[in-house]
């Protein structure tokens, strides 16, 4: 766990200002710096695209009487792509977009709905 946060907090602004700093050099500081605002508004009106369709399907989930598992975990990694967006940088970009791609978060979607229902099993296991 310890690896994984320094790979986040350390070794990921340094990545990201590497690449800033290279596209900086091949094209120019005002369009790199236009491109980090312009993915920012895009990303800024799509997240309140998708953010609203999620909250609709959850609300027609629960109409229907079904529980909105599948919305509250797509709003879920929405609200995670959301600073990703804001956050100056074509890397952290290019995963908040990624995370705008709903095939993409269904898959993750799985995976994390997964991980909790194994860490909820092992957890029993060792209660009873």
């Amino acid at each position: 766990m310890f690896f994984i946060l320094l790979a986040v907090f350390i070794l990921g602004p340094i990545a990201e200002i590497y690449v800033l700093l290279t596209a900086a050099d091949a094209f120019g500081i005002l369009p790199v710096i236009a491109a980090c605002l312009g993915t920012a508004f895009l990303g800024g009106f799509l997240i309140r695209l998708q953010g609203l369709r999620a909250l609709n399907a959850a609300r027609m989930d629960l109409e229907t009487g079904r529980l909105p598992v599948a919305s509250a975990v797509d709003g879920a990694l929405l609200v995670v792509a959301a600073p990703l967006l804001m956050t100056p940088g074509f890397l952290t970009d290019s995963i908040g977009f990624l995370l705008l791609v709903p095939p993409v978060r269904r898959l993750l979607a799985r995976w994390a709905l997964k991980a909790i229902r194994g860490h909820i099993v092992r957890h029993d296991d060792r209660m009873g």
